[in-house]
């Protein structure tokens, strides 16, 4: 007898071919059969897909759950799109291994003072994560940026590695590799990672090419250095023999906008070469991150904390608005590239009255310039607060989405019920399908499928995901192609629609829409 039997679907098995009427039957967490089943095929639990898509559960490729799962290890919005996989450790910054003074920060958020000393270490950390209930199946990266921040607590980091710290770096990547993360990460807007050369690159992704892992990149500009910053990626991948994924690809203020016409045969070119070189994205004109981004490197050499101390120096305070608004071609600026005006606080802990607005309104409702206005947030929420920033046109949005090489990431970790945040996060997979497949017809649905299933599980080398074929996972999706859409926006976060079931590992996680709140993922090592 059959777990399950999810009946006259029309089925999309991952590999990019043409949809197919089949049954198709899940038993002890695999896929049993996919074809014709007679009528009385015995079966625990039957599911009626007439006029719905049946697919391989989607792999979320650019995620930061691992920030998240220890408060919210359901993350009921990632199955609540179709999500079965999670891979998180993003932008250079993983759950583990975190210097002191993060895991103290941590620990006065969370009220657990001394709570979370197992994240000093990968390997207490990846196995404290497999005793919790997960929602979705997690894989990991391991942070270039957390391992440095380790390397060199209580120095200036805005320097190159002495080749001590770089041989300790490279033997704690080795070990979170062997604990088994998926790769290591790079986050090079984000201090003390954006510190680093292409030399301390190249050494790390050459630890990660040793266990054929990759490495996921947010690139050191995705604005006035676009191109050049891809050139410098696929300059990494050639030197080092490792896989590069190209983390949220795309092109940041309206200057920029369509430099993607020269990017993307770049990645086109360097594949051919016989590197392997991949990206992803999330399909909105708006990006997220921490308010703190706002701030120019050079003062953020000292961790957050000397920042902060800096920000309560009346002359500090002055030199950094100085030069914020000044272009440093070099240095990525989401300030020169989306304003007060296109800046939307979407997340402030100690000033939550404040959410949903943009800076420049948040300034007046406040009686405040709106420098200082960002300046106190970020003291008061120590560094804490969330900004999503209007920078990006559709026609990059569709032309990356066309190309055949991308894959589809979230860019978010695990958000509570009632939690409104950037949409992309709870919304990503059915908004590609409503909007871009369904509604502006830019991308045939079975390769829609298969940018979100087969080709992270070959990127990624995830065994027995990313097909509906007999042996393999029993992770599945059920969907009408004709209802699924994401109908959250900046202000308002909703569930999705037209997601009739969601299973994991054969059990089901979804019902009509809603997450039923099983737990039945597992954390996946490399």
């Amino acid at each position: 007898m059959f777990d399950w039997i999810i009946r006259n679907g029309r089925v999309i098995d991952g590999t990019g071919n043409p949809p197919f009427r089949a049954d198709v039957a899940l038993q002890d967490g695999k896929i049993a059969f996919v074809g014709l089943l007679p009528a009385d095929a015995p079966a625990a639990h039957t599911l009626d897909a007439t006029g719905h898509c049946v697919t391989p559960g989607f792999i979320d490729v650019h995620s930061h759950a691992d920030v998240t799962v220890f408060d919210n290890p359901q993350s009921h919005n990632k199955a609540g799109q179709g999500i079965t996989t999670d891979i998180s450790g993003n932008c250079g910054t993983s759950n583990a291994p975190r210097d002191g003074w993060t895991i103290a920060h941590e620990e006065k958020r969370a009220g657990k003072p001394g709570g979370l000393g197992f994240l000093s270490s990968y390997g207490q950390t990846m196995a404290h994560i497999e005793s919790l209930a997960l929602g979705v199946n997690m894989a990991q990266f391991v942070g270039h940026g957390s391992i440095r921040s380790v390397v060199c607590e209580g120095q200036d980091q805005n320097r190159p590695l002495t080749a001590r710290e770089l041989d300790r770096m490279c033997g704690m990547t080795a070990e979170a590799l062997e604990e088994g993360a998926v790769g290591v990460s790079f986050g090079l807007i984000y201090p003390p990672g954006s510190y680093a050369d292409l030399d301390e690159l190249t050494a790390v992704a050459k630890v990660a090419a040793r266990y054929d892992r990759c490495f996921s990149v947010h690139m050191r500009s995705e604005s006035l250095r676009l191109v050049e910053s891809v050139e410098d990626m696929i300059q990494v991948a050639r030197r080092s023999g490792c896989r590069c994924q190209i983390s949220h690809h795309k092109a940041k203020g309206k200057a920029n906008w369509n430099k993607t016409l020269l990017t993307l045969p770049l990645v086109e070119r360097a594949n051919q070469e016989g590197l392997e070189v991949g990206l992803d994205q999330y399909p909105f004109t708006a990006s997220a991150t921490y308010l703190g981004v706002y701030i120019p490197q050079k003062f953020q050499s000292g961790g957050r904390a000397h920042t902060m101390e800096l920000l309560r120096d009346p002359a500090a305070r002055q030199a950094i608005r100085e030069s914020m608004v000044k272009a440093n071609p070099m240095e990525e600026s989401n300030f020169l590239n989306a304003g007060f005006e296109g800046t939307l606080i979407s997340r402030s802990p100690s000033h939550p009255e404040l959410n949903g607005l943009t800076v420049a309104q948040a300034a007046q409702q406040l009686g405040k310039d709106p420098f200082d206005t960002v300046f106190d947030l970020l003291l008061d929420d120590e560094f804490d607060t969330d900004g999503i920033y209007f920078m990006m046109n559709e026609q990059d949005i569709i032309r990356i989405l066309q190309y055949r090489r991308t894959m589809i990431g979230t860019d978010g970790g695990g958000v509570l019920p009632g939690q409104t945040t950037h949409p992309r996060i709870v919304g990503t997979f059915p908004h590609i399908l409503g909007r871009y497949v369904r509604d502006l017809g830019v991308l045939p649905i079975e390769d829609a499928v298969r940018r979100m299933t087969s080709l992270p599980a070959q990127f990624f080398r995830l065994k027995g995901k990313g097909l509906l074929k007999e042996g393999f996972d029993a992770d599945v999706v059920v969907f009408d192609p004709d209802t699924i859409a994401c109908p959250s926006d900046y202000q308002h976060t909703v569930p999705n629609t037209g997601l009739k079931a969601v299973y994991t590992g054969g059990q089901r996680v979804v019902e009509d829409n809603q997450y039923n709140g099983a737990c039945p993922g597992k954390l996946i090592r490399a």
